[in-house]
């Protein structure tokens, strides 16, 4: 073998690095880049240990990131990734693009992790099941950091301390870990989000609330952030309530505070856990003969009201009857409970126990329960303190009991219960046959799930289990819909998505591969999805697979809005090469299950070009060769025969221009086309 010469080794090196940087992006992690003035734009306090890690992580010298690796190690809703996001906006070059990295993985590999120049990297590792670092890993790290070094990149891992398990990790390996065992100061980080709100005038009534109702000192990160928009919805509904308007743009005087507001802002922050002890409290006779604590009759309605907010009183009244009929049940068996009816009518009347739940009743029976956060104290009480209360809750919530179907506060109720302490068991749970939930309220709920930072990749994992079951495929393929159509959708989630519907509509599930051509039909209708269209079905003509989401991605694409207006874009020479459109042409018409959607959309395709002669003899010629064969000859009839009234000229029409050129002069007597089949 002749021995090979390099002349100038280093052009080698150079551009073999580069081929190994382009052949690992086919597999490697994805993310959306984020504008770094957005970044600094967001607030984020800097106090306490706060500031020492932010010093922690920098070199002194020249203010850049101690190391090309960082790993922020800190409990989960401490806000980490907040602090990681802002050490990349504010200490990094301006010409390195930041990267919010989804952790679309089964298991931590340093091989799917990217490497280009000037890009800095950030990315999560919260989920128990897929994210815990092994000892390899770490090692393979250790020259992933390297490899960062010569590219001018960096990569800022915030990984939950329970993940962590005090991994060694020795000098001089290109990696810095620092530690956050606090959260920011609740106060701070809800007067720094009221700032970032334009509501500064806020502040004031922040530090004017009633301390012994309202405390901070025990919120975290994420809770300071809820708390800090409840204050600003607060502000909100006392505006719309008393009609007055509130400028907040500025700090408010001390003497300008509004009572009501006041009044209305600390109860939004407080937890009300005092109040509801009572009212969940040991029945107990008090003086004067009211018991402060609630029967069971009125917890119910108090939760139904905590879930509606505002709704018709024999709505409320339906809803709580249908938690307290789940109650019994549980608690009695099939048999079930009920109050008699001389013991209901010698109880309270309904508006009464409505009024001494905490609501208003307008003078046509309308319930207000203007109290958010009240409502969300009183759903979080009971979960956190009746465990036995879990299962019929949720199975009340689902059941539609609780109030519309769709309603927004019934999703807001359950994702804030569900995902309350982190994690899926719940979740799991509404897709079990136990829960009938709605598909259109689970897949509301599960849209909040995948979005969510702290549990979202953990519920796509749940999606991709569901997809291939026939009672929950369609709700899959619905939550994955609404995901593609969401305006700021990721790369990464955009993927996901598109795994999961294939997966549906590979499923063999007739009724969810029926919902996975509409949800693909909506992709192409814009670029970005016609694109993910022509991927899966490159991969689907490269498989072989007969029927699934090849051919509903095929049958989608014969949709796509054509830029002439007469020729179909499947026959333009925009299409890539590397579809073979006669070849799927001919497996749609050759399937019994997809020969009649395929000539449907045939049919629109010649009808649209038939009004411009050179379009009409395009898509004609395009289709003649799809037409000719054994195994398509009865789909090629029945597309003649729905050609009938298509008229190409003043005395032909397209249904006989076809058979003219498909059938051979020889047999056309002999054989005839049924204009009108039976």
């Amino acid at each position: 073998m002749t021995p090979i010469t390099v002349h100038r080794p280093e052009f080698l090196i150079g551009n073999v690095e580069k081929m190994v940087n382009e052949t690992r992006k086919h597999d490697i992690l994805e993310g959306p880049v984020l504008p770094r003035h957005w970044i600094k734009q967001e607030p984020i306090v800097r106090e306490g240990q706060w500031a020492e890690t932010w010093e922690q992580a920098l070199n002194p010298e020249d203010g850049r990131l101690r190391q090309h690796v960082l790993v922020i190690v800190a409990p989960r809703s401490f806000g980490s990734t907040t602090l990681a996001l802002h050490l990349l906006a504010w200490h990094t070059d301006e010409e390195t693009d930041i990267v919010k990295l989804d952790a679309d993985w089964k298991t931590p590999k340093v091989g799917r992790l990217p490497a280009e120049e000037r890009h800095a990297y950030q990315l999560d590792l919260k989920d128990p099941d897929h994210d815990r670092a092994s000892a390899d890993f770490l090692t393979m790290l250790e020259q992933h950091a390297q490899l960062l070094e010569k590219l001018g990149s960096y990569l800022v891992l915030n990984v939950a301390k329970d993940l962590w398990a005090d991994n060694y990790i020795p000098d001089h390996s290109g990696i810095h870990v620092v530690y956050l065992n606090e959260p920011p100061p609740a106060r701070s980080v809800v007067e720094a989000r009221l700032r970032a709100r334009e509501a500064p005038g806020l502040i004031p009534y922040l530090h004017s609330a009633d301390k012994a109702k309202a405390s901070l000192g025990h919120l975290d990160a994420v809770e300071a952030v809820r708390t800090a928009d409840s204050i600003v919805l607060a502000w909100r509904e006392h505006e719309r309530l008393t009609g007055s308007s509130f400028p907040m743009d500025v700090p408010t005087s001390w003497s300008a505070l509004d009572a009501g507001l006041a009044e209305r802002i600390t109860s939004a922050l407080s937890d009300w856990r005092d109040k509801l002890d009572i009212l969940f409290g040991e029945a107990t006779s008090v003086h004067g003969g009211k018991d402060t604590s609630l029967p069971l009759e009125d917890r119910c309605l108090l939760l139904a009201l905590a879930v509606c907010q505002s709704a018709p009183m024999p709505e409320v009244a339906r809803a709580a009857r249908g938690l307290q009929d789940i109650i019994s049940a549980d608690a009695a068996g099939a048999s079930g409970f009920a109050l008699t009816t001389s013991q209901a009518f010698a109880g309270r009347g309904l508006r009464r126990r409505v009024v001494d739940a905490g609501a208003g009743v307008g003078t046509h029976d309308e319930v207000v329960f203007d109290q958010p956060g009240y409502g969300r104290a009183v759903l979080t009480y009971v979960w956190d303190n009746y465990e036995v209360m879990r299962e019929p809750l949720l199975k009340w919530l689902v059941s539609g009991d609780g109030g519309s179907e769709a309603n927004e506060h019934v999703v807001e109720a359950i994702a804030a219960l569900t995902l309350r302490h982190g994690n899926v068991a719940h979740l799991i749970q509404l897709g079990s046959p136990a829960h009938p939930a709605k598909k259109e309220l689970l897949s509301a709920l599960l849209v909040q799930a995948v979005q969510d930072e702290h549990i979202g990749r953990q519920a796509w994992g749940i999606l991709y289990g569901w997809a291939s079951a026939k009672e929950r495929a369609v709700t899959v393929v619905a939550t994955c819909r609404q995901v593609l159509t969401t305006s700021d959708v990721t790369s990464s989630q955009a993927r996901m998505a598109m795994v999961r519907l294939r997966r549906a509509a590979n499923s063999g599930h007739e009724s969810a591969w029926s919902e996975v051509l509409n949800a693909f039909v909506e992709q192409a209708q814009h670029p970005a999805g016609v694109a993910r269209l022509v991927t899966e079905v490159s991969a689907w003509q490269q498989s072989g697979r007969s029927h699934g989401a090849g051919t509903a991605a095929f049958l989608a694409l014969m949709s796509v809005p054509d830029t002439t207006g007469t020729t179909p874009w499947l026959l333009s020479d925009e299409v890539p090469s590397d579809v073979d459109v006669k070849r799927a042409l001919q497996n749609l018409l050759g399937d019994i299950a997809t020969a009649p959607d395929a000539i449907n959309r045939l049919t629109i395709w010649i009808r649209q070009s038939a009004t411009d002669p050179d379009s009409y003899a395009r898509v004609r010629d395009g289709l003649l060769p799809v037409l000719r064969g054994q195994k398509i000859f009865k789909a090629s009839v029945s597309l003649m025969q729905a050609l009938e009234h298509v008229a190409v000229d003043g005395d032909t029409n397209a249904a006989n221009d076809f058979w003219d050129r498909l059938v051979d002069p020889r047999v056309r007597t002999v054989i005839q086309l049924n204009r009108n089949p039976a």
